[in-house]
């Protein structure tokens, strides 16, 4: 990139405006300015990271590893370039493979702190505890007689009380974040990391109030903007606009390869999809953006940290939904499978079952179910990876829920849409009989292999990856009585009290 200093002057500080931006939330512009940069500056390793970090930042982990990787073709000797792209692998689920570009990364910077605490962080990722805790017993030394930052100490403490209980003592690791978490100079990430590992190792200890007021911690170290007003509006019109309109045209494309897997977060879509998928037929496409990416454009009154919803029956007309509909399925195609059937199960696009069934005609939908009081629970007290404001608070929880459970028994009544509703607490207690319902739905043959899903060497990377790992349990179910002294204003949030 031949430029004047002038030049470069006026690029970085551009670079620097969107980076600014992406950093806070903002992504329609940046997206845009970073794209006519890459066309004009083609292998700027800069612009390839910003690209990177802001696919990472919409959850696009197919993009996000894909533009990293250009950045380290760009630059191989550069660690920090590495780093990022290991740690986008990582976020994708791909663990080997990051660790592997970890270890790239530390052969050239063998005292990168950062690369040393994710070193450790995969290799707990796949369960490799003494290895981790041997990359641990590093990172110590590592920075043992140098002045640690609040970050530094905290980080340390985190990546300590991931191994535990099963390599590291739980109390011991509670202490050491106890001592470093209320320091309120430590990045937010790390702060809002310790105080979850609190909260689990508090509920493993079987302190349970201990536990709920470190989960309630983590909810306010980030402001959280949310106006369960403003989105039971949105739900609203969105629920209008599909149940009061019979001309809503559908595509031409064929849906009967498509199984979307839908419901509330944390309840049991994880859980469903292993399960389903240890049919050799078919492949899992795990948490797509395929639907949300369409749906935007439909949107024009998106509420920032509010997914976009199919609204706005003037926009929703045949060239527009067979575009939609052939736009999918090439992103289904190319990152997933050309052929036989495959998941998607992306949770929330239950708000978009109507859409889906135009889009897909032909397609199954699974919407899975559980316990609201268990649901809500689990998601107040998850640190997701994405923004999900509504699980900062217990009432507006309980209006969100309210407002998802409008939206399923409305499109229960159309005709269009093929769906079979699987209650968790069911497929637990009995996972033989309720499988072989979901497979006679889905038209296909059941087998013993169905409930041996805990087995499966595939790779899932959600908040419940740890869960399908193991066979089915019942010890989640009625969880929230552990804790329901705590649940009043989720209860109001729910309508079960005034």
């Amino acid at each position: 990139m031949a430029l004047t200093p002038e030049q470069q002057k006026k690029f970085f500080e551009l670079l620097n405006r969107i980076n600014n931006a992406i950093e806070a939330g903002e992504f329609a512009e940046p997206f845009k300015k970073l794209s006519e940069l890459n066309e004009k500056y083609p292998r700027q390793f800069t612009v390839l990271k910003l690209m990177g970090k802001a696919n990472a930042k919409r959850g696009r982990h197919v993009e996000s590893i894909s533009y990293y990787k250009q950045s380290v073709d760009c630059n191989k000797e550069d660690a920090s370039t590495r780093f990022e792209y290991a740690l986008a692998l990582q976020k994708g689920g791909l663990f080997d493979e990051s660790l592997i570009e970890c270890e790239r990364a530390l052969y050239r910077d063998p005292k990168h702190f950062h690369l040393l605490r994710l070193k450790c962080s995969i290799l707990t990722d796949l369960d490799r505890v003494d290895a981790a805790y041997k990359a641990w017993k590093q990172l110590g030394k590592l920075t043992k007689d140098e002045e640690y930052t609040s970050s530094h100490r905290l980080a340390i403490a985190v990546s300590y009380s991931r191994l535990a209980p099963k390599i590291t003592d739980p109390q011991e690791a509670i202490d050491e974040l106890n001592k470093y978490v209320v320091d309120k100079t430590a990045t937010e990430e790390l702060r809002i990391a310790a105080y979850w590992q609190i909260g689990r190792l508090c509920e493993h200890l079987e302190k349970y109030d201990n536990a709920f007021e470190a989960y309630k911690s983590f909810k306010t170290v980030k402001k959280a903007v949310w106006n369960p007003d403003v989105y039971t509006k949105r739900v609203d019109k969105l629920i209008d606009c599909w149940t009061n309109n019979s001309d809503i045209p559908y595509s031409t494309i064929d849906g009967s390869r498509l199984i979307f897997i839908v419901g509330m977060m944390r309840s049991g879509t994880s859980l469903t999809e292993q399960m389903i998928c240890q049919n050799e037929t078919i492949t899992p496409g795990g948490e797509s953006n395929a639907i949300n990416r369409q749906t935007m454009p439909l949107d024009r009154l998106r509420v920032q940290f509010q997914p976009p919803f199919a609204n706005n029956r003037e926009l929703l007309t045949e060239p527009t939904i067979q575009k939609m509909a052939k736009d999918a399925m090439l992103m289904y195609s190319q990152r997933v499978a050309q052929t036989g059937l495959l998941t998607d199960k992306l949770p929330h696009n239950y708000a978009n079952v109507p859409l889906i069934a135009h889009m897909f005609p032909g397609c199954k939908i699974v919407h899975c179910m559980r316990d609201p009081l268990d649901c809500l629970l689990s998601n107040y007290t998850q640190a997701f990876a994405r923004p999900h404001m509504q699980t900062h608070d217990l009432y507006w929880l309980g209006r969100y829920y309210r407002d998802y459970e409008r939206m399923m028994e409305a499109w229960r009544t159309l005709d269009e849409v093929d769906m079979v509703d699987l209650q968790y607490e069911k497929l637990v207690a009995d996972p033989e009989t309720e499988s072989k319902r979901i497979f006679a739905f889905l038209g296909l043959d059941w087998s013993e292999d169905i409930l041996g899903f805990h087995n499966s060497k595939r790779i899932v990377n959600t908040a419940s990856r740890d869960q399908v790992r193991k066979p089915m349990y019942t010890s989640s179910v009625q969880k929230y009585k552990k804790y329901e002294h705590h649940l009043d204003e989720l209860k109001r949030g729910l309508g079960m009290q005034g």
